[in-house]
């Protein structure tokens, strides 16, 4: 087990600076995957067909956590707000879903986790194409994948302009997050496959650094479950290499 998570690290490190070894980041990522699969096909995904699929999809003898679909972690503050947040650009990760993957490109949708070590370069090179997409919709990043620091200041600013609590963090959340992301860039690997597209990964090392470091920076006040936050920050600070897997995208569209 642990030549196969070491595997998997060395394999994502040649695809982005973010690892996707974050337990929380990564379900919201799942959630991402699942629904630009889903919106490629315009078609609503029929509870019963899920639970069908993973009835035949999972061993009877997997552990337990093999056979949990993904959630959305229940972040320790700004709950409410980063739903609100996700919601919103939806239609904008959806857009770029389908920019970066194509309707037409049924190779991505193999059934199985989709962060595995099987299909780890490939899959998560398209989420790296798919943020870098993202980030130049919105304006925090240019044209070359390169972070813009006064736009990414400015986004923060507006999204967060009802959480008081959080205006004294974002000087220090931007700078280092724009650390992080310069990095990715200066530090970036070529993929080992020809056919692998090379996108910038300074979007999703932002949209993961961003992440954590709100959820760091809760002050007590605004945590409504805080041995449950404890909890969640520890695995955040810990990039812990186990998470529930994502569930199998689907091979095409799914009857009602």
């Amino acid at each position: 087990m642990n030549t196969l998570v070491a595997l998997c690290v060395v394999v994502s490190a040649a695809v982005s600076a973010y690892d996707f070894q974050d337990a929380e980041f990564n379900q919201l990522l799942a959630s991402d995957l699942e629904d630009g699969f889903d919106s490629l096909y315009s078609l609503p995904v029929n509870s019963r067909v899920r639970r069908a699929e993973e009835a035949v999809t999972q061993s009877p003898n997997e552990d337990d956590k093999c056979k949990k679909r993904h959630r959305r972690p229940k972040a320790c503050c700004a709950d409410e707000l980063l739903d609100q947040i996700h919601e919103k650009d939806k239609e904008l990760v959806r857009s770029c879903f389908r920019e970066v993957l194509g309707v037409d490109k049924h190779e991505h949708h193999r059934r199985g986790d989709p962060f595995s070590c099987e299909q780890a370069e490939k899959r998560r090179n398209d989420m790296t194409c798919v943020f870098q997409c993202v980030g130049q919709k919105k304006g925090v990043v240019g044209e070359d994948g390169k972070p813009k620091p006064e736009e990414i200041t400015k986004t923060l600013k507006e999204n967060f302009a009802k959480e008081s609590w959080f205006e004294p963090s974002i000087e220090k959340v931007v700078s280092t997050c724009l650390k992080e992301a310069e990095n990715a860039t200066a530090t970036q690997v070529k993929p080992a496959s020809e056919d692998v597209k090379i996108c910038n990964p300074s979007g999703i090392t932002l949209k993961h650094c961003i992440f954590r470091e709100v959820q760091l920076s809760c002050p007590a006040d605004q945590i409504k479950d805080q041995k449950a936050c404890e909890r969640f920050q520890e695995r955040i600070k810990k990039g812990i290499h186990f998470f529930e897997p994502a569930p199998p995208p689907f091979d095409g569209p799914r009857d009602e």
